[in-house]
């Protein structure tokens, strides 16, 4: 909670999620740019009735946060960050830092794995309610946004203990070897090497052309890569440890929902539990798919140190936040 503040809840869109070149080469459904102005729009409501005073928003080419507060009168102050120009994965990173910097309370974010994964890039500790719209939505979570923003709010405004209504996420710290020296990035969901040499679309969807995969999260009920480990050894993110999958041919033959509407073979050698702390090695050749977008390529003798951990961000459970605003409070 901003304690030298007025209670603020820091909303992140992503304009760009559920719209990448899986709408055409599976059945995933785009997410609208107007969907995502009424999703704003009632987070914010949400959060002001909740107890925010101030709502600080990214802003967007698209002007998706500007067109949802326009004409709102709510009594909080609404604060918009200044729209970049270009629609890229760093002003999610960015504007993290600058809400963490701000003190917000909580930050409701607005996409799939890839835009959690760069918002917590930018604020590893950061306290979330993630909010599905995007193609792969394993770490985010569907809730109506009108009650995701009451949930932030009661916490920023301390009406709900933090502690007490949040889990730490997990994590893979992730070291790649790079011409130019060690490299820091990180994985929320799963990390993938794939058979390739260029990152192109960056999204996945071929299994073929898996190499190694380690889930952090291996959900059954799940779509992408991870699915796969789930099929193998299920690991809720609440469990300890993570899920590492070879392939390879003359492994055992898999069939795995790999995106929306879009099921592949994948061959399996081998699978093994990975503990939190303990380093692990991928080496090249290949490219890094970091929860499901390729992003880094690998060459020959180079390699990637994985570390589980457990601080990753706090996730806020909605329902047991919404629980705390339903306490009888102390009037003295």
């Amino acid at each position: 909670m901003n304690a030298g503040g007025p209670p603020t809840v820091g909303i992140v869109v992503n304009p760009a999620a559920g719209k990448d070149i899986r709408r055409l080469v599976s059945a995933a459904s785009p997410t609208s740019d107007m969907a995502k102005v009424g999703i704003v729009r009632r987070a914010v409501i949400g959060a002001v009735e909740g107890g925010a005073k101030r709502v600080l928003l990214t802003d967007d080419r698209r002007a998706l946060s500007a067109r949802a507060i326009d004409r709102l009168d709510l009594d909080a102050e609404l604060d918009l960050l200044p729209a970049p120009p270009w629609d890229v994965s760093r002003n999610s990173t960015v504007a993290a830092m600058h809400m963490g910097d701000d003190e917000a309370g909580a930050v409701i974010v607005l996409g799939g794995d890839g835009t959690h994964r760069d918002v917590v890039k930018g604020w590893r500790d950061a306290p979330l309610v993630a909010l599905s719209t995007g193609t792969n939505n394993v770490f985010p979570r569907h809730h109506e946004a009108t009650i995701a923003g009451h949930a932030a709010a009661a916490v920023a405004a301390g009406v709900a203990d933090l502690d007490e209504v949040s889990w730490r996420a997990k994590l893979l710290d992730v070291e790649v070897d790079t011409s130019d020296g060690p490299e820091s990035d990180l994985a929320l969901v799963d990390l993938a090497l794939i058979e390739s040499s260029f990152t192109g679309s960056r999204a996945v969807w071929e299994g073929n052309r898996l190499r190694s995969l380690v889930a952090v999260i291996a959900e059954p009920a799940s779509v992408g890569l991870s699915a796969i480990a789930a099929r193998l050894m299920p690991t809720a993110r609440t469990d300890p440890g993570a899920v590492h999958v070879t392939f390879g041919s003359g492994g055992e033959s898999r069939r795995v929902p790999i995106a929306p509407g879009l099921y592949s073979d994948v061959a399996v050698t081998g699978y093994e539990r990975i503990d939190i702390g303990a380093p692990f090695e991928l080496a090249g050749p290949g490219v890094l798919s970091f929860d499901g977008e390729r992003d880094v390529v690998l060459p020959e003798g180079r390699s990637a140190t994985l570390t589980l951990a457990d601080d990753g961000p706090h996730i806020i459970d909605v329902p047991a936040a919404m629980a705390a605003t339903a306490r009888p409070h102390d009037n003295g």
